[in-house]
């Protein structure tokens, strides 16, 4: 058939399925864009002038039209001119009667249901022509995929795909489309695949490469939105709820609800199943991941999140080595999960073989850099991509990146011989001999793990889960009990940020809050207070309300001595660091400002002189906390600034409704930096520090302890919103200037994220051995719909995130954490922890909380349980806008209290009223070691039981707790042995101390001095 108008639908049928813009991550596919593609009809087709292929003039409805054209089809052509579709259809259709294979009319009744809206018998009709003429079959099965999806059948579409490369496997289009279906549908393994297949046909995109970095995470490259419906049900719901609980951290309550109703609709989704089992694993409902394991479709082995859940499961129940092949299986088919391969870190460590675990954290670290860097990387950055994809047995991968990077480079004409070197080597590689695609997975396998999976026994998971508690102990009716006494005792102060109380109009400086200080100052057995306060302008050192100091009198009550002890700076404060800076015995006071940090020096008569440090007191910096130790290993502290913005731009920006908009992250972070203290009292940059200007971050909380008792004191800092740092002590290179230099290491060590290796909000840390174990571990508390992470250290030093092991997920999702402590509160031998919680802007509009009320978990064998607030007393049954906590214990009855402070409440001194067992406290002096002792180690033996505790710097988030190393001692009634270890590398023993007593250690006396009666 010659008619001009067929001729020119079927050339729009052999057109490529082509966007007519792209974007790096998401197009959207629109009713115009389909037009565009020639997909709703006649649009396109130059009616009024020459065919491309004919000289003919089209014809106008007065034109004799050639005699070949059958009446019907003439007819319907005519309506069709004169606008009138419904009967040119239903010519089309009555002709179809007698002639139901023939190829041009089928076209025109494609084009005319198409025109009319009637997408699904037009799809109907598109697959039919499809398989009664090969010479068009993938344009037809390409415009059956767009007419399925105009018409809701998304199932349809999906098999309209799988036909097209059953027909056609090199298809490029036909890839693509595939990729971009499964990805918007949540199904990333399946969108892979074409991916991978895309790159082999070296016709990828740098948005398709983007995709394989992560494997789980959502990855939308085009939008389905004008298609879909998001209340209705349809496998792009698993689309929308992937992407709303990883990126967007939904409550895990409602993504479940809604999975359960996609399994109810799509029983045989091995990808909704998956990622339901996910879900359940990663919330730490075990009952529930044992319910769903009994009840999965067929195929489900081949979705790599079937066997993370799995491994989750494992984990729980401490089945190490099931865990670690179920990892493993999960790796074999992700090759990117990077959740799955700190978890095989992690057994590894638990059995014992730790070494075997050192180079897969090594990959680890490498997967970690790529998948950060990977979204914007520059030319050496994908080069650099390219290299490790190699390394890691992923080549195409790797010949992708290597394009990439040409790309990037501006030669990418120079480089197609190489491109093309690479591909026909890939190519060889798969074809020689013997190779099979499951040995080309297991020998990624290895080079990953450096170990065969398929050594270590298959899980059967379900199916015994006796060990689900082992690590546990029946929750006891034990609670602690704290009333906020400050008002009865005199300690009445608010902290002045200017901070709105509505949490609306304001500036980023005003909402970290204010440090609290613990501190004997004059020394008369006493814990006395200082507070931080603010309210004035960056950069002013008088605009602020006056810092405060309380001491605490022979009466119990507190008295405030600001004005007559000359410690009330007026900068616009954050932190504050108590600590013996020029070693005479008394403590000394270093401000952390948004401006030049305050340094006050304790002249030991009960007042305080200002002293003025170069390159501290006159620069300007935004600074969270400041912390003294010996990091040097020179027996003499170093002060050390956590800081948090570079950028003079953030004191500026107000922020109004949309708080996204002067957020933190958008602002130039700061770099740390230590002073070294010369034994003159002279201060001066540390060289050995000067990496860290390196690795600037939003430094938030920090911790100084001998964590890995090799070498010196390490330091832990929770940056907000990016890789936690952890600096390890090493030997110092040039022994003769300091025994001690640091080196950053967490990635390796397992702590610079949590358990999903995505960057949170780490703002405030407790330190402890949580599972008394005898290694010091970390509680950090994270933005809202962020579970804390819980950092468990092994023996060999290496961290894993256990708070889903810990049941900390659940109470710390739905609150946005600030200032922690950890301490025994009833004294039954285990930690507890205490944390304040409210919100950074008022999104109330929202449903989200603004004020929250603050929280005590309670410690037990393996678990940690959120006890009631009505069960704690009236202060935690308010919301508030907590921020800062510190320690102490303020009435010496040998049981901790909190120092709490608060946006828009007055200080809080929460006195510990819990029912208390026996207990022990030491106040330990440095004499070799730096006089506060900070790293000294203490170990407390009674019987069969051991406890570890440590003096620690930092005390968290911008505070200081009152220098006491405290234990719970629970029922027993002697202890057998002291041992401490002091920073100097110098050990004491004592035996048989009287328990329900403070003393006084001094290092090398061997004397313990009781300090209470």
């Amino acid at each position: 058939m010659s008619l001009p108008l067929l001729d020119c639908v079927a050339r729009f049928c052999r057109t490529p399925h082509r966007r007519t813009h792209q974007q790096p991550l998401v197009v959207r596919i629109t009713a115009g864009l389909l037009t565009t593609l020639g997909l709703l009809g006649f649009v396109g087709c130059d009616r009024g002038g020459p065919s491309p292929d004919q000289s003919l003039e089209s014809p106008s409805l007065d034109d004799p039209k050639p005699a070949t054209t059958p009446p019907s089809l003439e007819t319907a052509y005519r309506f069709s001119q004169q606008g009138r579709d419904a009967e040119a259809l239903a010519e089309v259709r009555r002709l179809l009667i007698a002639t139901p294979d023939d190829r041009d009319t089928l076209l025109m009744a494609i084009e005319l249901d198409s025109r009319l809206g009637n997408f699904c018998e037009a799809a109907e009709l598109a697959i039919k022509l499809a398989a009664s003429d090969p010479t068009i079959t993938a344009d037809m099965l390409v415009r059956a995929f767009d007419l399925h999806l105009r018409c809701k059948d998304f199932a349809g579409a999906e098999q309209a795909l799988l036909r097209l490369l059953q027909f056609s496997p090199n298809h490029v289009e036909g890839h693509r489309l595939s990729a971009q279906l499964y990805n918007a549908q949540g199904r990333r393994a399946e969108a892979c695949e074409h991916v991978i297949q895309l790159i082999r046909l070296r016709a990828v995109r740098p948005e398709e490469t983007l995709s394989l970095i992560d494997r789980q995470g959502p990855f939308l490259l085009v939008s389905f939105d004008d298609f879909t419906n998001a209340e209705e049900l349809s496998m792009f719901s698993l689309g929308r709820i992937r992407g709303q609980y990883v990126k967007f951290n939904k409550a895990s309550n409602e993504v479940l609800d809604r999975l359960t109703q996609l399994r109810e609709k799509f029983p045989d989704s091995t990808a909704v199943a998956a990622f339901q089992g996910r879900v359940i694993a990663e919330t730490g409902r075990q009952d529930a991941l044992r319910q769903w394991a009994q009840s999965l479709p067929p195929g489900i082995e081949q979705q790599p999140e079937y066997w993370h859940a799995i491994g989750q499961g494992l984990s729980l129940e401490n089945r190490h080595e099931e865990a670690i092949r179920a990892f493993g299986e999960a790796l074999r088919r992700d090759p990117t999960d990077r959740g799955s391969l700190r978890g095989i870190a992690q057994h590894l460590d638990s059995l014992g073989r730790d070494e075997e675990a050192v180079p897969i954290r090594n990959r680890l670290e490498t997967l970690d850099k790529i998948f950060r860097i990977a979204k914007d990387a520059d030319q050496e950055q994908a080069g650099w991509i390219a290299e490790q994809l190699q390394t890691l047995v992923r080549p195409w991968e790797s010949a992708a990146w290597f394009m990439q990077a040409a790309r990037l480079g501006g030669d990418f004409q120079q480089q197609i011989p190489e491109l093309n070197r690479r591909h026909a080597s890939i190519v060889a590689w798969e074809s020689q001999p013997g190779a099979t695609a499951q040995k080309i997975d297991n020998a990624r396998l290895v080079s990953l793990l450096s170990f065969e999976v398929d050594d270590w026994p298959m899980p059967k998971f379900g199916t015994d889960p006796t060990g689900a508690n082992s690590n546990q102990v029946a929750q006891t009716d034990r609670v602690s009990r704290f009333e906020d006494i400050a008002s009865k005792v005199g300690l009445v102060a608010a902290f002045q940020s200017g901070f709105p109380d509505n949490g609306h109009g304001f500036y980023a400086h005003q909402v970290n809050g204010g440090g609290l200080a613990a501190v004997d100052y004059d020394l008369d057995g006493r814990c006395d207070v200082y507070i931080v306060q603010s309210g004035g302008s960056p950069n002013d050192r008088t605009g602020s309300a006056a810092n405060q100091l309380f001491r605490c009198l022979p009466d119990a009550k507190f008295q405030e001595v600001t004005e007559p002890s000359g410690s009330g700076d007026r900068s616009l404060g954050q932190g504050v660091c108590a600590g013996d800076i020029n070693q005479d015995g008394f403590l000394d006071l270093v401000i952390a400002n948004i401006g030049a940090n305050t340094v006050l020096i304790n002249q030991g008569d009960g007042t305080f002189r200002e002293q003025f440090v170069a390159n501290i007191s006159n620069v300007d910096n935004w600074t969270s906390c400041l912390v003294l130790g010996d990091l040097s290993g020179d027996h003499l502290p170093e002060l050390i600034e956590i800081n948090y913005i570079d950028d003079p731009t953030a004191y500026t920006v107000r922020c109004e409704d949309d708080y996204l908009a002067c957020q933190p992250q958008k602002y130039q972070a700061a770099a740390d930096r230590v002073h070294q203290i010369s034994a003159d009292g002279q201060f001066h940059p540390w060289q050995a520090a000067e990496s860290m200007t390196e690795h600037p971050k939003l430094g938030f909380g920090v911790v100084i302890a001998n964590f890995d008792r090799k070498d010196g004191n390490d330091m832990f800092i929770a940056n907000d919103g990016d890789l936690n740092h952890y600096w390890t002590s090493i030997a110092a290179a040039d022994a003769d200037n300091d025994r001690f230099g640091i080196h950053e290491s967490g990635i390796v060590r397992g702590c610079s994220t949590g358990r999903s290796g995505n960057s949170q909000a780490c703002m405030g840390v407790a330190a402890g051995d949580f599972n008394r174990d005898g290694t010091l571990d970390l509680h950090v508390t994270n933005f809202l719909r962020e579970s804390v992470n819980l950092f468990m250290q092994s023996k060999s030093g290496y961290f894993s995130d256990e708070c889903l092991a810990y049941q900390l997920v659940e109470p710390s999702y739905g609150v946005l954490g600030f200032g922690t402590q950890s301490a025994d509160f009833d004294n039954d031998g285990w930690l507890d922890l205490a944390v304040l919680n409210g919100h950074v802007f008022n999104a109330d509009d929202d449903a989200i909380a603004y004020k929250m009320q603050p929280q005590v978990l309670q410690g037990q064998q393996g678990r940690f349980t959120a006890l009631a607030s009505e069960q704690i007393g009236p202060y935690w049954q308010e919301d508030r806008l907590g921020r800062t906590l510190a320690m102490l214990d303020w009435n010496h009855d040998g049981k901790m209290d909190l120092l709490a402070n608060h946006l828009d409440a007055p200080i809080a001194l929460l006195e510990n009223e819990s029912d208390s067992q026996n207990w022990i406290q030491l106040e330990l002096v440095g004499t070799t070691s730096e006089r506060d002792a900070i790293g000294a180690e203490v170990q407390v033996r009674c019987g069969d039981q051991q406890w570890t505790g440590w003096q620690f710097g930092g005390d968290g988030l911008m505070s200081t707790n009152q220098p006491i190393v405290h234990f719970g001692l629970g029922s027993n009634e002697t202890i057998d042995q002291i041992e401490i270890h002091w920073p100097s590398g110098d050990h004491q023993t004592f035996q048989n101390p009287k328990p329900a007593q403070r003393y006084l250690v001094v290092e090398n006396d061997d004397q313990m001095y009781p300090r209470l009666d």
